[in-house]
């Protein structure tokens, strides 16, 4: 009885072990930088990492509009959209040496593929050029998608055995087509008018910014190990 005993207190604990191994592959992760992503639409955005072994893991993840920073006077398209994106990643000094044991902080590199389409209504502040003492705001509707590619380079900090911080940034290229609805301003009779970054953010949602163009990301992912 007592040998039963035992077998089965170490069969428990290996299965216990084995299970405590097999959750730790795993981490889920919000992305706190897209809450507040003033530059494209925020989004509330999750993830989830798989690691395939110490050095190699996937990283996918998903976010869906949740509010607009803007609202316009006249609604043409409701603000909706979505991002995703999958990552392959290499965990560099496990590489190098994969019997280390895991550090707080692991640095990392990976390719990321993404895509991310929304529509909203906009609106833009513009003067005609023959004309520049008048003042006109436009408002229209957007509809965008995007895609491409990212390296991305990033730490991974263990702030405890479940809590995980990610700073990372990424460089890459993308492809942008931006489609406008009921739209007055016209970028070869119009100057648009405002102060500061206003206008620049303006035309990241006009026809004429859509093509291939570089890509910069950067943020901080907040993750729990399952």
């Amino acid at each position: 009885m007592k040998k039963l005993l035992t077998i089965l207190i170490l069969s428990l604990s290996n299965f216990i072990f084995a299970q405590e191994f097999k959750e730790s592959n795993w981490i889920l992760k919000l992305n706190a930088t897209q809450l507040i992503d003033v530059v494209s639409y925020p989004t509330l955005q999750i993830s989830g990492e798989r690691k395939i072994n110490s050095y190699l893991s996937i990283n996918a993840e998903f976010g869906y509009q949740i509010y607009d920073f803007s609202k316009a006077d006249t609604i043409l398209l409701k603000s909706k959209g979505f991002k995703s994106n999958l990552e392959g990643r290499v965990y560099l000094f496990k590489l190098l040496n994969s019997r280390i044991e895991s550090k707080r902080n692991e640095f990392y590199v990976g390719l990321q593929l993404f895509y991310k389409e929304n529509e909203g209504t906009n609106s833009v502040d513009f003067s005609p050029k023959n004309d520049e003492t008048k003042f006109y705001t436009d408002n229209f509707g957007t509809k965008r998608t995007a895609k491409g590619f990212n390296i991305m380079f990033g730490n991974q900090i263990s702030v405890s055995k479940k809590m995980v911080l990610e700073p990372y940034l990424g460089l890459g290229m993308m492809n942008r087509k931006i489609n406008n609805n009921d739209i007055e301003y016209d970028e070869i009779k119009d100057t648009r008018n405002g102060t500061g970054l206003k206008p620049l953010f303006q035309k990241l949602n006009l026809e004429e910014s859509s093509g291939n163009v570089f890509n910069f990301c950067f943020g901080l992912r907040v993750g729990y190990r399952l």
